[in-house]
């Protein structure tokens, strides 16, 4: 999917701050506490938090907590005014959506392969292996990077469960990305 899908959905659902402008501009995750800071334009970039659901070497998972460093503080259509701007280098393979009704629970199972939730409305939990459970409302962004989870020898679970929180439905948008591709969410391991 070319970077103008991207760039319209991102549009549509506010998302300009989460990527957007080309590769080279150095959009890049680091840990939640890191103490890397992006300077733009005598500017410092807000904190531009997410997610990460990921497996260990032997299969089991966690969620970790990241943020993006690199956006840069421009006009995205000029002559409106600056904000703070970035296009991730992540190549798309689909985007979809996904209803979780209320009440829903899912089975034990891994991602498809790398991903970025973002919750659109509702609530929804995610519990991983290590018995973490992370909960995410609308404006939340999450990147599952569990495709590797495997059953152990002690826990044959295997990647995550997802849930709905609350009694209305979870909107979800899902970007997945190609195969074996480079990808900014990935922080955590």
């Amino acid at each position: 999917m070319k970077n103008n899908t991207l760039r319209a959905l991102a549009l549509l659902y506010g998302l300009t701050v989460i990527s957007y402008a080309s590769a080279d501009d150095g959009i890049h995750a680091v840990h939640a506490d890191s103490a890397e800071q992006t300077v733009s334009n005598g500017q410092t970039q807000p904190p531009v938090k997410f997610a990460t659901i990921w497996a260990d070497g032997e299969g089991a998972t966690h969620v970790g907590h990241c943020r993006f460093e690199g956006l840069q503080f421009k006009s995205y259509a000029p002559p409106s005014a600056p904000q703070w701007i970035g296009v991730s280098p992540d190549e798309v393979e689909s985007i979809a959506y996904a209803v979780l009704p209320p009440g829903y629970v899912g089975s034990w199972h891994h991602a498809p392969g790398p991903q970025w939730v973002i919750t659109l409305s509702g609530k929804w939990s995610v519990e991983t292996t290590d018995g973490t459970t992370l909960v995410q409302g609308p404006g939340e962004v999450q990147f599952n990077a569990d495709s590797n989870s495997r059953p152990r020898s002690d826990d044959k679970r295997v990647g995550h469960v997802s849930r709905t929180v609350g009694s209305e439905p979870n909107v979800q948008l899902i970007i997945k990305l190609k195969p074996g591709v480079r990808t900014t969410g990935s922080c955590a391991n």
